[in-house]
């Protein structure tokens, strides 16, 4: 089923647009500035981490040279070197003692190592926890004489160490005398110097399978290895776990190769606390705004409606007849032209609307003339034809009364004929009452019927049938349907009029042996004008079965499938409620 927003009011139409409109603004704008923030943080993000990442190099910059240098200088010293020869733990302690102490304060540990990798000496915090095992000897002697750094795997651990060959000078060349291997662990506190220097970041040390150190709790880092292995984006970030935006960095071993990974880590619990936030000001934003928009457009449609209203109840007043309705015009925008295009409409229907009462007048008076000419021919042309009888003398006593009772009843249908004008100009329709349908044919019979005449008229109806009527009228009735079947059989033929009843009406037919109605004119020829006659108007059958209509009758054709004209004229039975007019067929 199709919806037809026509059906919908036009205060609601502009009702759920502007919901609609406001709804969809908000949520583009509510999204691009989720996007734009989502940006801006991302680029926040980058910036703290890039900061990071030049803290972590500053700091292992410093680190590195302080190790550099004091190795260096050690190694280059004759009075180490020549300590270094005793191969004595203790005097190389001793010797070394003094210049170590300028990096003890940063945990580190010093180690003196023979050309084979074993150790000699060791000085510095929990020097044990860096094995010269793990120092891959036979890797870095190849890149010797340079001083070597990188970190180192040791125990568990991970170490950034420095190592610095000490060479003597041999009858064949110069001589590896003694590796000094000094370094530090990588804990927590490594991870705390950095957090200092980059406050919004977070720091984790760590191969495929563990963290050897971190500023976050270790249970928070579950997956974090696994995560870096599965590679980042093009900008070297990623967001893991929908709250840290990751980078990373590859710790090259000392022998060279990564070894393991720096993770640099950038909290997103901020961002997303701002964007929850914004979307929060942003519903009650959209909320609000909504409302507001409503009352707006209500108070706004009411107003642009207002014109149109108006115009509305004008054209319900048009169409009910009241054509001197006028629309006040408030303005010269577009619905005040409207509302003065309808004012000057309205003036030329009252115009128009006066002018067709004048003419409807004139034709009322018109048909109401000729109606009277036509009722008034029949009683006319019997006092005419009786008064030239009587004046030309030698009519019997006998015909001398017919004549005279004639002429007296055809006065009377005169004079009531003229009583039904007034009447009817007053707009008064008469008086019914009850009269015997007997009486009512007879009548018209007489008037029409004439001693000499041709057509044979045959009534069988009830004598004491009784009928609610305007006597004069519901004789012009029947006198009319005699005359035209007389009319139409000039050379005489026969009239039957009959009596048909049921339960709801009584019924007359009035039926003749002449040629019958035209087939051109059979289903009109009950409308006014209309006539199968050379000469008349066409008023006589219409008028007739207004008359009826209005006893609560009817008058119609009837087809009998035999020759001639049959008419039906209905009455009401006075016991009857007849809600719907039923024709007798």
């Amino acid at each position: 089923m199709r919806f037809n927003a026509a059906l919908v009011p036009l205060r609601w139409r502009v009702f759920l647009a502007t919901s609609t409109t406001v709804t969809l603004l908000f949520g583009l704008a509510g999204w691009a500035l989720e996007h734009y923030l989502l940006s801006v943080a991302d680029d926040s993000a980058r910036a703290e981490i890039q900061t990071s990442i030049r803290a972590y190099e500053a700091i292992w910059k410093a680190r590195t040279q302080v190790l550099l240098a004091t190795t260096a200088v050690m190694g280059a010293m004759s009075d180490v070197r020549a300590a270094f020869q005793t191969r004595d733990e203790e005097t190389i302690r001793d010797s070394a003692q003094e210049l170590w102490s300028r990096v003890s304060d940063q945990s580190a540990v010093f180690l003196v190592l023979d050309p084979e990798g074993r150790l000699i000496s060791s000085l510095g915090e929990n020097p044990s926890d860096l094995s010269p095992a793990t120092i891959p000897v036979k890797e870095v002697v190849s890149r010797f004489p340079h001083q070597l750094s990188g970190y180192l795997r040791a125990q568990g651990n991970l170490f950034y160490v420095v190592l610095t060959p000490v060479y003597v000078q041999g009858s064949i060349g110069p001589l590896l005398l003694n590796m000094l291997c000094a370094g530090f662990r990588i804990d927590d506190r490594v991870g705390r110097e950095l957090k200092a220097l980059a406050p919004g970041s977070d720091f984790a040390f760590l191969d495929n399978h563990r963290v050897f150190a971190s500023t976050l709790d270790r249970q928070m880092l579950t997956g974090l290895p696994a995560f870096l292995q599965t590679g980042l984006d093009s900008s070297g970030t990623r967001l893991w776990r929908d709250r840290f935006v990751v980078s990373h960095r590859t710790l090259e071993g000392i022998a060279g190769g990564p070894v393991a990974q720096l993770g640099i880590l950038y909290s997103y619990e901020n961002v997303r606390d701002s964007l929850s936030k914004l979307r929060r000001v942003v519903a009650l934003a959209w909320i609000f705004t909504v409302i507001s928009a409503l009352i707006i457009s209500s108070y706004m449609t009411r107003r642009l409606l207002a014109p149109v209203n108006l115009l509305g109840k004008a054209a319900s007043a048009v169409a009910a007849g009241n054509y001197q309705y006028r629309v006040p015009v408030l303005g010269t925008d577009e619905l005040s032209r409207f509302a003065d295009t309808f004012n000057h409409m309205c003036e030329s229907i009252e115009r128009a609307q006066a002018e067709r009462i004048r003419q409807e007048q004139m034709n009322t008076i018109a048909r109401l003339a000729t109606s009277l000419v036509h009722d008034l021919r029949n009683p006319l042309a019997a006092i005419y034809g009786g008064a030239e009888m009587l004046v030309d003398g030698n009519v019997p006593p006998e015909q001398t009364r017919r004549i005279a009772g004639t002429i007296h009843r055809a006065s009377e249908r005169v004079q009531a004929l003229l009583r039904d004008l007034v009447n009817v100009s007053r707009g008064e329709r008469g008086e019914t009452e009850l009269c015997r349908l007997r009486d009512l044919i007879d009548a018209a019979v007489d008037s029409t019927v004439g001693p000499n005449s041709r057509v044979t008229v045959e009534v069988a109806v009830d004598a004491g049938r009784e009928v609610l009527a305007h006597r004069t009228r519901t004789e012009r009735v029947f006198t009319n349907l005699l005359s035209n079947a007389i009319e139409a059989m000039p050379e005489g033929g026969h009239i039957y009029v009959e009596e048909r009843s049921n339960d709801t009406y009584v019924d007359v037919l009035v039926r003749d042996t002449g040629p019958g109605i035209p087939p051109d004119i059979r289903n009109k020829v009950l409308r006014p004008f209309v006539t199968g006659k050379r000469s008349g108007l066409g008023l006589g059958l219409a008028l007739s079965r207004q008359t009826m209509t209005d006893l609560g009758g009817d008058l119609f054709v009837v087809e009998t499938g035999e020759r001639g004209a049959c008419f039906c004229v209905r009455f009401a039975k006075l016991s009857a409620q007849v809600p719907v007019l039923e024709r007798w067929a």
